[in-house]
């Protein structure tokens, strides 16, 4: 768990406090479909997300390409979806994008900002 204030390299920046240990679920893949959860409001300031938790009085940043990441999560996407979205976007290798992706949507799950659908 990242300590209050830091941040992920992916760009997920926690500014709360902890609030449990991390369900026990099966990892994300590029083939797994995700959706923001309900319950937070977010914000843009200067193109970067941050997203509040009244319920948890948490806070949570997320950077320029976690932001984008975000935003795509408006409506439900395969992870795969995404990366390949963010390949037209960035010059990024395709494996260190689908790590980082996955990495950062695995913090994002954790804290509950983040769903898969089949999960529920």
């Amino acid at each position: 768990m990242p300590k209050e204030g830091s941040e992920h390299p992916s760009g997920f920046r926690y500014g709360g406090r902890f609030v449990g240990e991390r369900a026990k679920v099966r990892p994300l893949s590029a083939a797994t479909v995700v959706a923001r959860s309900d319950g937070f409001i977010d914000a843009e300031i200067d193109n970067e997300v941050v997203a509040l938790s009244i319920e948890r009085g948490t806070c949570y940043g997320l950077n320029r390409v976690g932001s984008r990441i975000w935003n795509l999560l408006a409506t439900p996407a395969r992870i795969g979806d995404l990366c390949a979205t963010l390949l037209t976007e960035y010059k990024v290798d395709r494996n260190v994008c689908e790590r980082e992706v996955l990495d950062l949507l695995e913090e994002l799950r954790g804290e509950g900002l983040i769903t898969a659908p089949e999960e529920k």
